[in-house]
């Protein structure tokens, strides 16, 4: 039998423990992510907002909501009017009729909580998806007051603005069910995200995605079936199609009250210089000037960041051209010019344009307005869309590559926000 040697037992276990790492001692403390402390943000402002607008005040938007339900259930016309319930029309799909049925059959408190929280709710998943952490924080930051003040007039624009942005992120993860899931239910709610297919364009596979988003969408037109009857169904979209041909027609004048529609550009042209035109001819040039980067800009279309940009291009494009935009409905281009302001590198010019839009766009439509000169001069001339103008012709620029930067403010920016390792990673996947 051999015999035991100490001395070799130790040598051996000298050795094995300089072959061996030393460990360091477990962390007790927690990666730190303010996206989280953002997300607890949101959702409180959504309860905070819906105690104010249900206990303390009513808001008509989820009322109306909330009998459109019950209009589609009892096979009542959705788009008629019903001044003894609420003032106003409804002019959503009676898909959004359907969907919105969980949010009605609850206490208006709750529904109300429940409703708001989905909204904040999209907002945040869509940025934290789409985007690098410090970026996402940056943007949320940026953006919580616009959407804050959307949930308070119980409008469906952040939601919509958060589904496209979904949609956008699930491009990249080539999620095409998702992305179109994304897109149509924000269609069904309100019809411009339907903007959000220009995604498809950066992507493989954009036949089979055209199929899947044309099956996604025939399921939610039929959606309401569970409900109600095809004859009544194919009276709801009838009259879905006549409120909005009506809302086409331009009104005779705008800026009489904040919350009237401000239009867009169209309202502006019509209060600054008496313009008076069909909406076409301007949204029609306007959707030539989005556009026109998808054509002389392919040898970008791997670039993540010229994706984001053009994402926040669009959110922006649907304020300024959209004859039906109303006060709330500028939280939609706060979301796009704050994701645009996150991924773009610092430079004082654009600060300066992102802190006239928010001073402008938010905090104009606030109490630390004077209300004299609301009324005079920044309802009157339509005041809320002027900083969106020259921001959105810069964001058009830049995909363009008429505004350029430096190749070490570039990347030194790419470093910093985190568009080189994510770039790099969904770039490959486009490719």
């Amino acid at each position: 039998m051999r015999r035991f040697h100490f001395r070799e037992a130790s040598a051996n276990f000298d050795a094995m423990s300089e072959s061996v790492p030393p460990t360091s001692a477990p962390s007790t403390a927690a990666p730190r992510n303010p996206t989280r402390w953002l997300l607890v943000l949101y959702l409180a402002s959504a309860v905070v907002v819906a105690l104010q607008r249900t206990l303390m005040s009513s808001e008509n938007n989820f009322t109306i909501f909330a009998f459109a339900a019950q209009h589609l259930r009892s096979a009542q016309d959705l788009y008629a009017a019903y001044p003894d319930q609420h003032a106003d029309f409804f002019k959503y799909s009676p898909t959004f009729a359907l969907l919105f049925t969980p949010f009605a059959a609850l206490p208006r408190v709750v529904g109300y909580i429940g409703y708001s929280s989905i909204c904040a709710l999209a907002v945040w998943a869509g940025l934290t998806r789409l985007l690098p952490r410090r970026q996402a924080v940056m943007a949320l930051a940026l953006a919580w007051l616009a959407v804050v003040g959307d949930l308070q007039r119980g409008q469906t624009n952040a939601l919509c603005a958060g589904l496209m942005i979904v949609a956008w992120s699930a491009f990249d993860r080539r999620e095409q069910w998702s992305a179109s899931a994304a897109i149509a239910v924000g269609f069904f709610v309100k019809l411009f995200p339907i903007a959000a297919l220009a995604g498809a364009i950066f992507h493989p596979r954009k036949v089979r995605f055209g199929f899947v988003a044309a099956a996604v969408v025939l399921i939610g037109v039929a959606l309401p079936l569970l409900v109600t009857t095809p004859d009544a169904l194919a009276m709801q979209y009838h009259s879905w199609f006549a409120i909005e041909s009506r809302d086409a027609v331009p009104l005779a004048r705008y800026g009489t009250g904040g919350a009237d529609l401000y239009a867009g550009l169209m309202g502006q042209f019509r209060v600054w210089w008496g313009v008076d035109w069909p909406h076409w001819p301007t949204q029609l040039a306007g959707i030539s000037i989005l556009l026109l980067p998808l054509a002389v800009q392919r040898r970008r279309y791997a670039d993540v960041a010229f994706r984001t940009q053009f994402l926040a291009s669009i959110l922006v494009f649907c304020v300024l051209f959209n004859h039906q935009a109303e006060s709330p409905s500028f939280v939609i281009a706060m979301i796009g010019v704050s994701l645009w302001f996150a991924v773009m590198p610092r430079a004082g010019w654009r600060t300066a344009l992102m802190v006239l839009a928010f001073v402008v766009v938010n905090l104009g439509s606030t109490d630390l307005m004077p209300r004299a000169w609301y009324k005079a001069y920044y309802v009157h001339y339509l005041l809320k869309t002027v900083p969106l103008i020259p921001l959105w012709l810069v964001m058009q620029a830049e995909l363009l590559g008429l505004v350029t930067d430096s190749r070490g403010e570039r990347a030194e920016s790419d470093e910093r926000h985190g568009i080189g390792d994510a770039g790099s990673a969904t770039g490959k996947a486009v490719a």
